[in-house]
């Protein structure tokens, strides 16, 4: 039991329960309020801190990115957001399974803090997707960026087969185009 529960529990007349009570609370209140402002404050400065990281880490210009961040984790309350699962309550097993061997209850801001310390970085700390797409653009294409140096009328007749083949029949776009807006006819001015 707190303090004003302990007061009210006694055997005291009820002006001086009242009289006790609001100056516990004229002494707490302030004290309470106060804490709370540093509690906000230093809250403040630790988020602050991770949002610098999150920006020199190769998000210094995408600044909305930054703000939503920054709102999440300030908005943070530590009171569960999310239910991470257990592997067998997920149904995943072998290659697919995560390690987790028990539920994990966390915070949004928590989740989010999880997905960025799992980013690909680099040496510096910066973090690697936009490296990655580069490193793997390849996919086995030739260098010159031809297609196994086909000619354009191979690659024309490989079109052709394929809008056939998906078609059911022999496809002559010239042909449908005259169909469909008629044959227009041009003629020289002057005469």
């Amino acid at each position: 039991m707190g303090y004003i529960e302990d007061i009210q529990a006694m055997d005291l007349s009820d002006d001086v329960k009242q009289t006790l009570i609001a100056a516990h609370r004229a002494e707490v209140d302030p004290l309470r309020e106060t804490n709370q402002s540093l509690t906000a404050q230093s809250k403040k400065e630790r988020v602050e801190t991770e949002i610098q990281k999150l920006a020199s880490m190769g998000f210094e210009d995408q600044p909305g990115l930054l703000k939503y961040v920054r709102r999440v984790y300030l908005s943070d309350d530590e009171e569960p957001g999310a239910v991470l699962l257990s592997d067998s309550e997920m149904g995943l097993s072998g290659e697919m399974a995560t390690g987790a061997t028990g539920r994990e209850e966390i915070s949004v801001a928590e989740g989010i803090r999880g997905f960025i310390a799992r980013l690909p970085k680099n040496d510096e700390g910066k973090i690697m997707l936009s490296d990655q797409h580069v490193l793997l653009e390849d996919h086995g294409r030739p260098a010159d960026g031809s297609d196994d140096n086909k000619s354009d009328e191979e690659l024309t007749a490989e079109r052709r087969e394929r809008s056939s083949r998906l078609a059911g029949r022999p496809v002559d776009r010239a042909a449908s185009r005259s169909k469909r807006y008629g044959t227009a006819t041009v003629t020289a001015g002057g005469e």
